[in-house]
């Protein structure tokens, strides 16, 4: 959590009892939730707490990278927990059952840049690679 708290202060952000909530939500349960999800556990702990304070802190997260968005079923955003802070390029894998979210540092992108970059004529400035498959164990039906 402490790499969490240390990222709100370097980004001018403080460090809430909300924001504080959110982001344990995300560490203890290592899921994605839409912000709909969120907004209705923050509502439990915080009866004065609107939708759009839920989609602030996401995005707010998202921009300094706490969390990471993804596009999920129904063309719903859908946030995770990313657990590489210290701004290394990485990507995330989705498992679609249990919906838990990794990282890993693995990216060969240099060659399809090249092909894409000469299909398309566009010049490739960034990219983000998410991959959706089933877990270990969501395989195994723990």
């Amino acid at each position: 959590m402490e790499k969490y708290k240390k990222l709100l202060k370097e980004n001018g952000l403080k460090i809430t009892p909300k924001r504080f909530a959110i982001i344990s939500y995300f560490l203890k349960n290592n899921k994605y939730f839409t912000p709909y999800e969120i907004w209705k556990f923050m509502k439990k702990k915080f009866k004065k707490i609107g939708l759009p304070t839920i989609y602030r802190n996401l995005e707010q997260f998202e921009k300094i990278g706490i969390l990471t968005r993804v596009e999920g079923e129904e063309n719903r955003f859908y946030y995770g927990i990313c657990k590489k802070t210290n701004k290394k390029h990485h990507h995330h894998i989705i498992c679609t059952s249990c919906h838990k979210i990794s990282d890993f540092e693995i990216c060969n992108f240099g060659q399809l840049k090249k092909q894409v970059e000469e299909i398309t004529e566009f010049d490739i400035k960034e990219h983000h690679l998410f991959l959706k498959g089933i877990c270990q164990n969501c395989k195994k039906g723990v």
